[in-house]
């Protein structure tokens, strides 16, 4: 009989890995890298899309706001969602599979996520712009839950991934 990883096992390489994650996440304020993944790869790309959807709004993007005439949305630490990408890797770290199965785990997660974050600033923009007495219940509950949801879901699909934790639980050694 073939052991597989505990519970125990899992939540500790889960916890650790997140923690040293989010550790470099915090380590990179500011810096170039910083830069480059919130303000190009996330806010000019929710403000390309706004831009191609809606040419009248005229978003762009100063520090890390999405500006309008009729709307500044900032986007904190948090809401662009990579800590929802740390949690995702975290848990394909944690879990037993093969390097394949993790790899793609992992470029399938970045962008449900990527997909995610996008959608969520893009519909937090119009509800601040169009709809602001839907802004609370949008900005404090829906859009952050449902992202972490789907990702969870999504986390499970592929914990669930039949061969492949067939192959991943051979690795482990037989007690």
């Amino acid at each position: 009989m073939q052991r597989r990883a505990s519970p125990l096992s899992f939540a500790i390489k889960f916890g650790a890995s997140f923690i040293v994650l989010f550790a470099l996440f915090e380590m990179s304020r500011g810096s170039l890298f910083e830069k480059i993944i919130i303000g190009n790869i996330v806010l000019n790309t929710t403000a390309g899309i706004v831009n191609t959807i809606a040419p009248h709004e005229a978003l762009y993007v100063e520090g890390r706001n999405l500006v309008s005439a009729g709307s500044n949305l900032h986007v904190t630490r948090g809401c662009e969602g990579v800590e929802m990408f740390l949690l995702l890797v975290s848990g394909i770290v944690a879990f037993p599979a093969t390097a394949q199965h993790r790899l793609r785990g992992l470029l399938m997660g970045l962008t449900l996520v990527y997909a995610l974050t996008l959608g969520r600033l893009i519909s937090l923009h119009f509800a601040l712009r169009y709809s602001p007495e839907a802004w609370d219940l949008l900005h404090g509950l829906v859009l952050p839950l449902g992202p972490v949801l789907i990702v969870a879901l999504y986390f499970l699909h592929w914990c669930g991934s039949g061969t492949y934790v067939e192959r991943a639980s051979r690795l482990l050694p037989a007690t």
